[in-house]
């Protein structure tokens, strides 16, 4: 029944058959060996990590730049660009909003043009009395066959922008004058409509 005397003398009397089945009395129970094949339950996470995202942000469209391009029939009110500061600047019959939109003033159509001494773009409205307005490539056209490119070749830095500026201001003065003269002219023509003049002062 027992595998040695040891145990015989240590196993209380009474247990019969099922002693070899207990541990020795006074005896410190054996460990079990750990099996290679012993499963070991792991508890992952069950919802998938979000991602983060830099452009994941939506806002309406502006729908800025021209509504109507050079040349267009407008009418009073009619919004000619929408922009954001003033790339182009209001000219001659043309207001501004205060989120720098050009509109029309008056019925006509819309002429973009340049100023050269102050490097503006302008946005007009012709109703028949302003003058040609030059655009840009024809004002640097001007800039550049009004130059002469021996001197210009001569001189140094601060020469060379001074006389640019000098040139600059000769072709305003020109541009002026050639404005004041078309409007004259235009002014006298047969078929126009009759105007009367009023003194302000007295109203």
């Amino acid at each position: 029944m027992f595998r040695s005397v040891a145990q015989c003398r240590l196993y209380p009397a009474g247990t019969g058959v099922l002693a070899r089945h207990l541990p020795p009395v006074g005896l410190p129970s054996a460990k079990p060996s750990a099996s290679p094949n012993t499963f070991t339950q792991t508890r992952w996470a069950t919802k998938k990590a979000g991602g983060s995202s830099k452009n994941g942000r939506t806002s309406k469209p502006k729908y800025l730049g021209f509504k109507v391009l050079h040349n267009a029939k407008v009418n009073p009110g009619t919004i000619i660009i929408r922009q954001r500061g003033t790339q182009w600047h209001p000219g001659q019959n043309v207001g501004m909003g205060r989120d720098h939109t050009l509109f029309a003033l008056i019925p006509g159509r819309v002429v973009l043009h340049y100023d050269l001494s102050r490097q503006r773009r302008y946005v007009s409205v012709d109703d028949g009395t302003l003058p040609p307005l030059p655009s840009r490539p024809e004002m640097k056209k001007r800039l550049t066959d009004s130059l002469d490119l021996e001197k210009y070749l001569e001189m140094g830095g601060e020469e060379r922008l001074a006389y640019v500026q000098e040139k600059i201001k000769e072709i305003a003065r020109a541009t002026e004058e050639d404005a004041q003269k078309a409007l004259k002219t235009r002014l006298m023509e047969k078929g126009r409509r009759k105007f009367d003049l009023v003194d302000i002062t007295l109203l």
